[in-house]
């Protein structure tokens, strides 16, 4: 699915994508197994990330979080650890050949300009940006003036950073989705915050999302039933492998299983018309309840709420039609355990 044939259907259809970050270790052959990944999980599209470390990142005064330092080497400053991880446009240029050739929609999140060039050389169809730009309005601005679609994540943000960065982008464009994250890494579900989606849904006409940065699918189940639409995950090909984001990360078989599941609860939703469903049709025969004569009773008897029961039966008068008949006189004899219809009775 494009992004733009999601984002007018965006009530009817969902947008899946695997976020590869960085768990290609800095490695194409790595990165080019996840897009395998991502097309067997049934994902929309594939995203990585893409920097210039010197751009990015200070040598000396950049620090890492505390998820990064369980998870890399101590020896290792932030700017080593990134710059390792760090992909060439060379690099790109092959996961993007791959990503059309395999037929999977390849985009990535550019942490500063000359990499949204780099992107845009690329053809991406639309740009993601991170978190951690929430508070770079030109930056923002910037993506947002390129021409193409926004994906905008909000972690680790205020409500008054959120909305200042949303205007920066909705200036240039209207084309956006939003995305409601969690920056932890996992991030523990008593704070997920989850009906924050719907507070997003009443602030801004556009689709809605989840950054999703827990384990399992519990959260994004119940974000997808708050309306969200947009679902981003970190694939990894090891949970065990070293580096940043793996132990946070979802591993195929199971990323398949949350793919899976999520577009089956969306086929679930429905449109919130209460109606009887063609599944129904055959209990709602069995299962519904009408008059049945309690005992015999003879032509020009003047019946009362004693003289029935109220059965499972395929057809009749319903309970509530009791009062209509209250009063009313026979037309003929009646058997015990008949279903009584106004075809019997007179006023």
């Amino acid at each position: 699915m494009k992004f733009e044939d999601f984002s007018a259907r965006s009530e009817e259809h969902l947008f899946i994508i695997a976020e590869a970050g960085v768990n290609h270790d800095g490695s194409l052959s790595k990165a080019l197994e996840l897009v395998d990944a991502a097309l067997d999980a049934g994902c929309d599209a594939i995203k990585f990330q893409t920097w210039i470390t010197e751009k990015v990142y200070s040598r000396t005064q950049s620090i890492k979080p505390d998820y990064q330092v369980e998870n890399t080497s101590a020896e290792e400053s932030e700017f080593e650890t990134i710059k390792a991880l760090e992909f060439q446009f060379e690099d790109f240029q092959k996961i993007s050949d791959y990503c059309r050739k395999k037929g999977i929609l390849f985009f990535s999140t550019p942490d500063e300009p000359d990499s949204a060039a780099m992107l845009l050389k690329l053809g991406v169809p639309l740009m993601k940006t991170a978190s951690q730009d929430v508070t770079n309005l030109p930056f923002l601005s910037h993506l947002a003036s390129l021409g193409l679609p926004i994906i905008y994540s909000t972690g680790a943000s205020t409500l008054t950073e959120m909305v200042a960065g949303a205007e920066a982008i909705r200036a240039c464009t209207s084309d956006m989705a939003i995305l409601h994250c969690v920056s932890s890494y996992p991030a523990p579900l008593d704070q997920m915050n989850l009906n924050m989606i719907g507070t997003l849904k009443r602030m801004f006409d556009c689709p809605i999302g989840f950054s999703d940065h827990t384990t399992g699918s519990g959260a994004a189940c119940a974000a997808l039933a708050l309306g969200a639409r947009v679902f981003e995950k970190h694939l990894t090909l090891d949970r065990n492998s070293p580096g940043p984001d793996h132990q946070a990360s979802m591993a195929p078989g199971d990323f398949r299983n949350y793919v899976s599941e999520l577009r089956s609860l969306r086929t679930g939703l429905g449109d919130g018309l209460k109606r009887i469903m063609p599944c129904e049709e055959n209990t709602r025969l069995a299962f519904r309840r009408f008059l049945v004569t309690r005992h015999a009773m003879k032509k020009g008897h003047v019946l009362s709420e004693q003289d029935f029961d109220v059965k499972k039966v395929v057809d009749g008068l319903v309970p509530a039609d009791i009062g209509r008949i209250v009063g009313a006189q026979l037309k003929c004899d009646l058997d015990a355990d008949v279903v009584i219809g106004f075809q019997h009775i007179e006023w």
